[in-house]
Formats: C-alpha cells, sequence, structure tokens
C-alpha cells in the first residue's frame, strides 16, 4: 500500500483526504496546521515511509510550521477548496506523477 502524508489547515479537508485515500486503497496519514499551530504532529517516520507530501493549504509553504521536516520529500500543494470538493482526484492526479 501507498503511502501519502498530508498537511491540512483544517479538519475538512483532512477528513475528506483520508475517507478518499481509504477508497482509493491509499494510506493517509493527516497532520492539522492551524493558526500556525501544528495540532497532531506526524512522526519522521511516517514523513519517511511516504511517496509523497500534499500540502493542503491557502498560505505559502515556508509558512508550514517545522518545513524542514519535508525537504528532501516529493511534495504537491493544492487548496483546501479542491480537496474538500473532490479529493479522489487529486489523490489520483499525485499517483499518475508518481507512477
Amino acid at each position: 500500500m501507498k503511502n501519502i502524508v498530508v498537511i491540512c489547515e483544517n479538519l475538512q479537508s483532512a477528513e475528506a483526504i483520508k475517507l478518499a485515500g481509504k477508497e482509493l486503497g491509499i494510506n493517509v496519514v493527516c497532520e492539522i496546521q492551524e493558526n500556525c499551530k501544528i495540532q497532531n504532529e506526524i512522526s519522521e517516520a511516517e514523513i519517511r515511509k511516504a511517496c509523497a507530501v500534499l500540502f493542503v493549504i491557502s498560505f505559502e509553504v515556508e509558512d508550514i510550521e517545522k518545513i524542514e521536516r519535508f525537504i528532501d520529500c516529493e511534495y504537491y500543494e493544492v487548496e483546501p477548496k479542491y480537496v474538500i470538493n473532490d479529493a479522489k482526484s487529486v489523490i489520483k492526479e499525485i499517483m499518475e506523477e508518481i507512477n
């Protein structure tokens, strides 16, 4: 099973992307960063296992807390509205680019 680490700015987008991942057979691990604070920090081991990192944010990637954890990772960025509206398409697009 492929793993994706997702940094979301809100719970709604985290829930949408997790559900889509489950339906597509992709293990999605989410960290929520709301108001410049990490609510549930993803472990280094989970980051290393991931084939991609997805930032579901409406702010700059540089403003992610502890951004240095993702320096050597393949990453993608999308606004929360796209994940909330069609998370499956977002995951499928990432998987197509990786394969």
